[in-house]
């Protein structure tokens, strides 16, 4: 189909496939299936007037916000609206507590980060990191448990802390001297002022 534009073909891949889930949403918003047909219609041409669409990361949720503003524009100009959907515009527009997939993957990394440090420590700090950090004891539990001094237990402790930072820094391509280093010279920087 070379007749297609490029604004068509990114509409027919990355829009229409999604048209189920636009036509749901909004015969949940308005309640009949014709209205919801013609609110749908009009997000897409709205979506097709779009000048800067290919800067569109997500369009299916731009479509959804397009049909849900477009729906909240109807029953502000709509003398008589029902109850139920108002509750329903105005749980939609609440926020979404759960985190989103950047965040989720973000988080993974850095754990997975913090376990490989974790596992290339020495064994005695990786034991009482574990047990202080993870399992929440005390260092009077610690000593117990692995028959030592409470002093020992914060010295492997702080040591374990340490390293597992350096690691942290080294890996996060930061290290750990500079930025102590830079950050020193510009508060010399600043007192001379």
């Amino acid at each position: 189909m070379a007749w297609l534009r490029d604004k068509d073909r990114w509409f027919a891949t990355r829009v229409l496939p999604h048209a189920v889930a636009y036509h749901a949403y909004a015969r949940k918003l308005i309640g009949s299936e014709a209205e919801a047909d013609d609110l749908v219609q009009e997000a897409y041409a709205k979506v097709l007037g779009v000048p800067d669409w290919r800067r569109l990361e997500t369009p299916d949720r731009f479509v959804m916000t397009v049909i849900r503003n477009l729906a909240f524009e109807r029953f502000r100009r709509a003398k008589v609206v029902r109850i139920r959907q108002i509750g329903v515009l105005e749980m939609d527009s609440l926020p979404d507590p759960a985190p989103d997939a950047y965040a989720v993957t973000s988080a993974r990394q850095e754990l997975d980060l913090v376990l490989a440090a974790l596992e290339r420590l020495p064994e005695q700090c990786r034991k009482v990191l574990t047990l202080r950090k993870m399992h929440g004891l005390s260092p009077g539990q610690i000593a117990v448990r692995l028959n030592l001094s409470i002093s020992t237990v914060e010295k492997h402790l702080a040591k374990g802390l340490r390293l597992l930072t350096q690691a942290l820094a080294t890996s996060d391509g930061r290290d750990m001297q500079k930025r102590s280093s830079s950050w020193r010279n510009r508060a010399i920087k600043t007192d001379r002022r």
